[in-house]
């Protein structure tokens, strides 16, 4: 992943955008319904990105592994989940801006990771995480190419390592789903997201 940090801090803005706009059109009868995460409805869903931006920006700041596991099964999106997200998401955009940010080694409970490894991975999950709200309320699902082809080139490094993540072929697949099998003819998001064990 050798993108300069301006590329990587582009991407994080957008993903976080097309997330937030999704969050602000979920109507109120949508909170509930499933999403392709198997356990989550629409609020767990949005509460989990919430928590993983307030997760990031702790380890960022010396937090430890125990800290993360605890918070990430927190559910704290107040009354105005929109903004819970925008708060969380620009505290967290500001922290890995610090200088030297990506540059430390954080407690990431997954393996070993510096900030910029765990700025990648944010980068992941929110865009992946964007389809699965589209497809929950019934959104439009197509995602900008740009992100989709920066999540597929740098894959195998974002992964490597990572404990029950895609990647490992030991996984319970508790934390990340198990990769759905290829068809043919599919488009770079198709691939993208089967990869993190979606059904497009």
């Amino acid at each position: 992943m050798s993108d300069a940090d301006d590329v990587l801090f582009g991407h994080l803005r957008r993903t976080n955008e097309d997330f937030a706009h999704l969050v602000r059109s979920v109507g109120p009868e949508q909170w509930t319904a499933r999403t392709p995460c198997p356990d989550w409805d629409v609020r767990a869903l949005v509460s989990h990105l919430v928590q993983a931006n307030v997760i990031y920006r702790m380890l960022l700041r010396g937090g430890s592994s125990d800290q993360f596991l605890t918070i990430r099964e927190h559910n704290t999106l107040g009354e105005d989940p929109a903004e819970s997200f925008r708060a969380a998401a620009s505290e967290c955009l500001a922290t890995f801006a610090e200088t030297g940010a990506l540059d430390r080694e954080v407690d990431y409970p997954f393996g070993p990771a510096d900030g910029r490894k765990l700025l990648g991975l944010l980068i992941a999950d929110t865009a992946v995480h964007t389809w699965d709200l589209a497809r929950a309320i019934g959104a439009p699902e197509d995602l900008d190419p740009g992100l989709v082809d920066w999540v597929e080139d740098n894959f195998e490094h974002l992964y490597a390592e990572v404990a029950e993540g895609p990647l490992d072929p030991n996984s319970t697949h508790r934390h990340f789903a198990a990769p759905s099998l290829p068809a043919t003819a599919e488009s770079d998001q198709h691939r993208m997201l089967r990869r993190m064990g979606r059904e497009p």
